[in-house]
């Protein structure tokens, strides 16, 4: 019976399975280009490459480096809250966090 009901249902499930596989790829996409922090650390040494050939001021530099930073930061606490869902997911209490010095946190 339940072979039956597969097959007959089929044309109706496979649109939803595919949406769904669909939509979880995108999720991935997502997720990664989020927590991609490369572009970022390219865009600094940039930043300090232009600065050293005088390419821009002192100023410039500064004003930039806080947006880098300040996008760095933000990756950095995306992170954090995933590795926290994804614990809670589990079952897992959410250890208590262990700051590490990186250069670019406050």
């Amino acid at each position: 019976m339940f072979l039956i009901d597969d097959i007959l249902l089929l044309p109706l499930r496979l649109p939803i399975k595919g949406f769904e596989w669909v939509m979880r790829q995108i999720q991935t996409m997502a997720d990664e280009e989020l927590l991609n922090d490369q572009r970022w650390k390219e865009r600094l040494i940039e930043l300090q490459m232009m600065l050293e050939l005088g390419e821009i001021t002192e100023e410039e530099y500064a004003r930039e480096e806080a947006e880098v930073f300040q996008a760095l930061r933000e990756i950095r606490a995306r992170r954090e809250q995933m590795a926290r869902e994804a614990a809670e997911a589990r079952g897992e209490e959410p250890e208590s966090s262990i700051g590490i010095y990186t250069g670019y946190g406050k």
